[in-house]
């Protein structure tokens, strides 16, 4: 899985991390963790990105 690509299309709606976060409803600080690498999500939680950048979940593989 990539998460490096979900801050790119986070950056690219002009999204904060604290907004998208509260926006999909987890924490910050979690997604903080799975953009940059340090925790892989789980796949409820991929789908809650995924909707939110308005993303496939293939386009994370």
């Amino acid at each position: 899985m990539k998460t490096e690509k979900i801050k790119l299309y986070r950056m690219q709606l002009g999204m904060t991390q604290t907004d998208f976060a509260n926006m999909i409803g987890i924490d910050r600080s979690y997604l903080n963790q799975i953009e940059n690498g340090k925790i892989r999500p789980g796949m409820a939680t991929l789908e809650k990105i995924a909707r939110g950048l308005n993303k496939s979940l293939k386009d994370f593989f």
